[in-house]
C-alpha cells in the first residue's frame, strides 16, 4: 500500500507545474499582451492621423482650383493659429464641421472644404502674395519645427495645418502641407 501512494504522489508531481515554470508562463504572458497594447495603440493612432493627411490633401486640391479660378489663394483662417471648426479638445473630442465662427465657416465654404463626419482634428489656412513671408509652420508655439522652411516665397502661397491632442497632454500631433512643396510635414504622430 505504501508503494501506491508513493507512485500516485511521483505521477501528480510529474502533471503538475513547478513554481518555476508558471513564472515563466506570465512573464510570456505579460510580453504577448504588451506586444498587443502597442499594436492596437499604433493602429488606432494611425486610424486617428488619415483624417488629418486626407482633410489637407482636400484642402490643397480646393485651394488650387480656387486660385485657378481667381488667381490667388484664399487667405480662410487669417493666422496659422485659427482653427477652425471650435474645439476645446482636439484629438479627444469629435467636433461637426460648420460650427463656429461664422467669418471662418464662410471662407471653408467659399473655399468649398467641408467634412461628412465630425472631425478630431483642427485645421487653420492661411495664403499670401507673392514675395511674403509664409507663417512658421508651428505658429507662435512650437508644434512643430521644418528645418529648410522658405523666408520667403517667389510666388502666391497658401499653409494648411492639422492640430490634435489626442491624450490631453500638451504633446500635440500636428501636419502641415504647403503649396511650395508636395511634403506632408508631420510631428508627434
Amino acid at each position: 500500500m505504501q508503494q501506491g501512494r508513493q507512485r500516485a504522489r511521483q505521477r501528480g508531481a510529474e502533471l503538475g507545474f513547478t513554481l518555476v515554470e508558471m513564472m515563466v508562463i506570465v512573464v510570456i504572458v505579460g510580453i504577448l499582451a504588451l506586444l498587443g497594447t502597442y499594436s492596437v495603440r499604433k493602429y488606432v493612432t494611425a486610424s486617428k492621423t488619415s483624417e488629418a493627411t486626407e482633410m489637407i490633401a482636400t484642402i490643397k486640391a480646393a485651394e488650387e482650383s480656387y486660385k485657378d479660378e481667381t488667381f490667388a489663394y484664399l487667405d480662410v483662417t487669417g493666422t496659422i493659429d485659427t482653427y477652425y471648426p471650435a474645439n476645446t479638445t482636439p484629438g479627444r473630442a469629435k467636433v461637426q464641421w460648420g460650427a463656429g465662427d461664422a467669418t471662418i465657416s464662410g471662407n471653408w465654404q467659399k473655399l468649398g472644404v467641408s467634412a461628412a463626419s465630425p472631425v478630431l482634428f483642427v485645421y487653420s489656412c492661411v495664403a499670401g502674395a507673392s514675395g511674403s513671408a509664409p507663417p512658421a509652420p508651428g505658429g507662435s508655439s512650437s508644434d512643430i519645427t521644418v528645418g529648410n522652411w522658405p523666408a520667403t516665397v517667389s510666388s502666391p502661397w497658401y499653409v494648411v495645418k492639422a492640430m490634435a491632442d489626442f491624450d490631453g497632454d500638451g504633446r500635440r500631433t500636428v501636419f502641415v502641407g504647403a503649396s511650395f512643396t508636395g511634403d506632408l510635414f508631420g510631428q508627434n504622430y
